[in-house]
């Protein structure tokens, strides 16, 4: 990964970059007004996406290794911004917010590598394992949702909570049970029902009721594979740069929380989720080309 740091960052600020202009672009042929919230949706990542589409698939090639670092730069990067760019008039609020979520991660980075440092982890694995306790996945959730219930407080997407917490589980070393407890949790119990509540959450009449709802949409996630595949030019490879426009995260944090504050016009929180899934339909079609690389 840090060797290919310089090339993926670089290609993470370049699509920043263009996502700007066609962001905004968008919101001035659809008369919107959210050319930031756009612009943020056309240069996020996915890596919860693009990684399952990587398995079986050997990470060490140079284009794979220069692009999980544009990866997680974008993914990172969109969710901390995004709470700033769909509703700028509350701009102070949202980076009050986002200071106090980091603040509290950093703290529990430093607790646990404190503890983990003294063997106290080493000593309640034991005795969790002993009587089948779980204590360690426990404390882990028990963190989780108290740090989401923190971002949800000061009105900042729950994203950047999980997120900071996982790279402070990750940054002190997961323990291997812990890591496969949470698989399981995750693939077997919270990801399908994010699914289902996605799909039962998405009101398909208002793209019916609403034609430039739809069309919104389609230039979401068209402009997104522009511009994420113009990535080309750089010479990644066309699969690897179309790839990386695979978004669902930070497309659904926007619909929920924009459709919450009252900030999205009818149908816009479904056009965004369209937008999300013509970048996953687009990651599946190049799987095979994907492959190649």
């Amino acid at each position: 990964l840090r060797t290919g740091a310089p090339i993926g960052v670089a290609r993470a600020v370049a699509v920043g970059v263009l996502a700007a202009p066609a962001g905004w672009a968008i919101a001035h042929v659809f008369g919107t007004g959210h050319a930031g919230l756009y612009a943020v949706l056309l240069a996020s990542s996915s890596a919860s996406i693009v990684m399952p589409a990587l398995q079986g698939m050997p990470l060490t090639g140079p284009s794979i290794v220069a692009m999980l670092p544009q990866l997680a730069l974008a993914d990172a990067a969109c969710i901390v911004a995004l709470p700033f760019a769909i509703d700028p008039a509350h701009m102070s609020r949202a980076a009050i917010g986002a200071v106090a979520v980091v603040t509290v991660s950093l703290v529990v980075f430093v607790v646990l590598r404190f503890v983990e440092q003294r063997g106290y982890r080493r000593r309640v694995h034991e005795v969790s394992e002993d009587r089948g306790l779980a204590l360690e996945l426990r404390v882990t959730l028990t963190i989780l949702f108290a740090v989401a219930a923190l971002a949800q407080w000061r009105h900042v997407s729950i994203m950047l909570a999980g997120f900071c917490v996982g790279l402070a589980v990750a940054g002190v070393g997961e323990p291997k049970r812990v890591a496969k407890q949470v698989f399981a949790l995750t693939d077997g119990l919270f990801a399908p029902i994010f699914f289902v509540w996605l799909g039962a959450s998405l009101n398909l009449r208002d793209l019916a009721a609403h034609p430039d709802a739809l069309a919104l949409g389609l230039a979401l996630g068209l402009s997104a594979l522009v511009v994420h595949g113009a990535m080309a030019m750089t010479k990644q490879p066309w699969p690897v740069a179309v790839t990386t426009a695979a978004q669902m995260g930070v497309p659904v944090a926007a619909a929920t929380t924009g459709t919450h504050l009252g900030l999205l016009r009818p149908g816009e929180d479904t056009a965004m989720l369209l937008g999300a899934l013509v970048t996953i339909v687009a990651t599946a079609a190049l799987s095979g080309p994907l492959a190649k690389v």
